[in-house]
């Protein structure tokens, strides 16, 4: 039997389930932007070594062995301080990082916060959506209802597809809110940590500054200690027969060695001292007065010492100056005259001996056995570009220093100047391979220009004559001595930089009493006062026994002011310095 066409079919039943859909209801909450405070810095470049006079070497050799310790103490602090300040400002970088990571922690968090609220507001709809469909019959009778049926069926399948959709999204958005937790526990794991270091680098700086007060305390009760030393040799002169007897050379009040000096650097009869001397007599035209111009050093009183805070009086490195000019006051007291390249700044212990003389301090200066009272201290500026001055070269076209112009070829750049080592190889002798070449120094040249670049500690370099030393003196106070010193840039670390180092008596040659550190420190004051374009041209030479030594037996040094006008003139003409303990001993050359 064939079916009947018009029968209906059998009854159709179209039923939907209830959809069930997970909403995501919590959102990812923005993270805190809070960073663990920058680090303190420690205070540098407030403790100034302190620099011992011959005067005071003849009164009180226990002084000068106290302040040979204090300037072991600073040269240890100031390390100390440069590696916490580095610190500080490695501590810094990270902060900044970390700030830096969290704000685009808290953009994403941000964006995926707005994906939820969006997904949460679609997913709302469409339960609305699929309780309406669930809320209509379900039940059909064909084929009048066919239609009806198929169009619920269309709905459902919608409903479906929609709901695939957001759950997709929904996996999406879990996923990228779990990676966002796990950035945010990394950050929170780095701040901690950053936070701990932070807190033990501020203890740090505080027992540095905390030290640094200390030193300053006694650099101002060293420095008043030399002061009185000084002026003690005028009221009670030593015993020039003792002194001998010691194996020295007698030593003599304060005014015969300073009338020495000064009729050896007259300013009127010394080409070096010209620029001093126009600008001596250009000053005494100006103001009618009557200027002795023969240089000379004068000593602060200990009072003038006393009156000053221990930060200042830290800044002063010696209690005594030096200057170009008198001026005899209606007082009967005087005026000391400094003369100053053109544009050049105080050095802080300038300043701080003007600090003194304006607390009603007083500085005793000697002339012809005769004690001359200083209670002002004036600066005069050298002559410019525009009035160079008689004797003084034509300003040059480039207006820089001399020394600006002619950089090595092999010099590397130090600051706005430049710094040139040069070696010479030799067959290093005593070592486990004797054959090894290796290259000793030679002449190290800088031009050095205000601010002065930083340099760098030698380390354990095994220098050329490093072993020679330690194989002749196992347990000798050796060190590897800078030719062109830390503080003024010099290098020390790494092999390229061997060729500015040499093996020599620590306690001799590289510090204490007039020792390479002696000189390096007037450099470091004369290049801090220089103006733009002008420079220090300083020169330090190594020189040995033969041509095979790899040790030297002392160095010459050398320095002289050079200004963008041509003018110039020595910080102290050459000298030379011998590889010997402080106290007497070997030479270390070979």
């Amino acid at each position: 039997m064939t079916a009947n066409p018009l029968k209906p079919p059998t009854r159709r039943r179209g039923i939907l389930r209830r959809f069930l859909l997970l909403v995501l209801v919590a959102l990812l909450p923005v993270v805190g932007t809070a960073a663990p405070a920058t680090a303190a810095m420690a205070p540098t470049g407030t403790v100034t070594p302190l620099v011992p006079s011959g005067d005071v070497s003849a009164a009180s050799a226990t002084l000068v062995r106290e302040v040979e310790e204090f300037n072991r103490r600073e040269a240890e602090f100031a390390v100390q301080a440069k590696a916490v300040v580095a610190e500080a400002e490695r501590l810094t970088k990270r902060a900044e990082a970390l700030r830096a990571a969290t704000s685009r922690l808290n953009s994403k968090s941000t964006s995926v916060n707005q994906k939820a609220s969006n997904f949460s507001s679609r997913a709302a709809s469409l339960n609305a959506k699929v309780r309406a469909h669930n809320s209509k019959p379900h039940r059909f009778r064909l084929p009048a209802q066919a239609a009806a049926a198929a169009a619920y069926d269309a709905e459902a399948s919608q409903l479906r597809a929609e709901q695939a959709q957001l759950r997709t999204m929904q996996s999406s958005l879990q996923s990228e809110q779990s990676q966002l937790r796990q950035e945010e526990s990394k950050l929170s794991s780095q701040k901690s940590e950053l936070t701990a270091a932070t807190s033990a680098h501020d203890a740090k700086a505080a027992a540095l500054r905390s030290k640094e007060q200390q030193l300053q305390a006694l650099g101002a009760r060293l420095l008043q200690e030399m002061a009185q030393a000084v002026q003690s040799l005028d009221a009670n002169p030593p015993d020039p027969a003792a002194t001998m007897d010691q194996g020295g050379d007698a030593a003599s009040p304060p005014q015969y060695r300073d009338q020495a000096q000064s009729q050896e650097a007259g300013l009127a009869d010394s080409p070096s001292g010209q620029p001093q001397a126009s600008a001596l007599k250009a000053y005494a035209q100006r103001t009618g007065t009557t200027v002795d111009m023969q240089p000379g050093t004068a000593y602060l009183t200990p009072e003038a010492i006393r009156q000053l805070p221990a930060s200042q009086a830290a800044q002063l490195g010696s209690p005594s100056t030096t200057y170009d000019g008198l001026v005899r006051k209606p007082n009967g007291r005087y005026k000391a005259l400094r003369v100053q390249a053109p544009g050049a700044t105080e050095s802080p212990g300038q300043k701080a001996f003007k600090r003194a003389l304006t607390k009603q301090g007083r500085l005793v200066a000697y002339n012809q056995e005769v004690k001359l009272i200083i209670d002002e201290l004036q600066d005069v500026a050298a002559p410019g570009a525009s009035d160079p001055g008689p004797g003084t070269p034509p300003p040059r076209r480039n207006g820089k220093a001399a020394c600006l112009t002619k950089k090595p070829g092999t010099a590397r750049t130090s600051g706005t100047g430049w710094i040139s080592n040069t070696g010479k190889g030799v067959k290093r002798r005593n070592l486990t391979v004797p054959s090894r070449p290796s290259t000793r120094a030679a002449t190290a040249e800088a031009c050095l220009t205000n601010p002065l670049a930083t340099g760098t500690e030698p380390g354990r370099a095994d220098i050329a004559g490093w072993r020679d030393a330690r194989k002749m003196y196992p347990k000798g106070d050796l060190a590897r001595c800078h030719l062109i010193a830390n503080v003024l840039g010099g290098l020390g670390a790494g092999k390229p930089n061997w060729s500015n180092l040499v093996p020599c008596w620590q306690i001799g040659l590289n510090i204490k009493g007039v020792s390479m550190r002696h000189y390096e420190m007037a450099v470091q004051s004369a290049v801090e006062g220089l103006p733009k374009n002008a420079a220090v041209h300083y020169v330090v030479t190594p020189f040995y026994r033969t041509g095979d030594s790899t040790i030297p037996e002392g160095v010459t040094m050398s320095a002289e002011v050079q200004l963008p006008n041509g003018a110039s003139w020595p910080v102290f003409n050459e000298v030379s310095l011998l590889n010997v303990p402080y106290d007497g001993g070997p030479n270390l050359g070979n």
